[in-house]
């Protein structure tokens, strides 16, 4: 019986399209994963950990666009375009990228959702067009993901996945070499910087 349920349970995850999350990294409480994507050569990635905060600080930093530059690896700047309402925006920010290649710019759409029992959901997808292009960057057009932050006794249990392709002249095997050590950076820094 066991076997029919574990195999069951296989197969709707294959049906529902779950990406082949694979291990690639697990230090200090913070858990990488890497998945072939279906639409792009770039992997994307997942990312679990645990904060010693509330799901709305985190949101809090996460959504703080002039200022999340101060512990998001690679980020350089951002932006506010637009606010839609109190819980979605749209906004850019300047990604710093290796010599001798441009900078990148990726502009989203960004809402956040209430989910029952008190966990929090950030969506992020690009919406290119929603900013003139600036030609001294190069416009990312693929960028998506999302964070679910869920409340503990002491924290919050932290699930961030993303996949962003550069775009423009970096090469697939160039990119995927920082897919594992930035997510990490980054969830160290918004570490620190909620505990500042």
């Amino acid at each position: 019986m066991m076997k029919i349920a574990t195999l069951a349970a296989l197969s709707l995850m294959l049906i529902s399209g779950e990406p082949d999350w694979k291990l690639e990294k697990d230090s200090d409480g913070i858990k990488v994963y890497l998945a072939k994507a279906e639409n792009s050569s770039i992997k994307q990635f997942k990312v679990e950990a645990f904060i010693e905060a509330t799901p709305k600080e985190i949101v809090d930093a996460v959504v703080d666009i002039e200022n999340n530059h101060k512990w998001f690896v690679s980020v350089e700047k951002g932006k506010l375009v637009e606010r839609i309402s109190p819980n979605e925006f749209i906004f850019s920010q300047v990604i710093e990228v290796p010599f001798p290649f441009q900078d990148r710019q990726v502009v989203q759409n960004t809402k956040v959702t209430n989910l029952e029992n008190g966990v929090l959901r950030i969506d992020l997808n690009s919406v290119s067009d929603a900013l003139e292009v600036d030609n001294d960057y190069v416009r990312m057009t693929l960028a998506t993901g999302y964070w679910v932050l869920t409340p503990t006794s002491e924290g919050t249990d932290l699930e961030y996945s993303f996949l962003a392709d550069p775009a423009g002249n970096i090469p697939a095997w160039l990119a995927n070499q920082f897919i594992v050590d930035n997510p990490l950076k980054t969830i160290k820094g918004l570490r620190e910087y909620i505990d500042d």
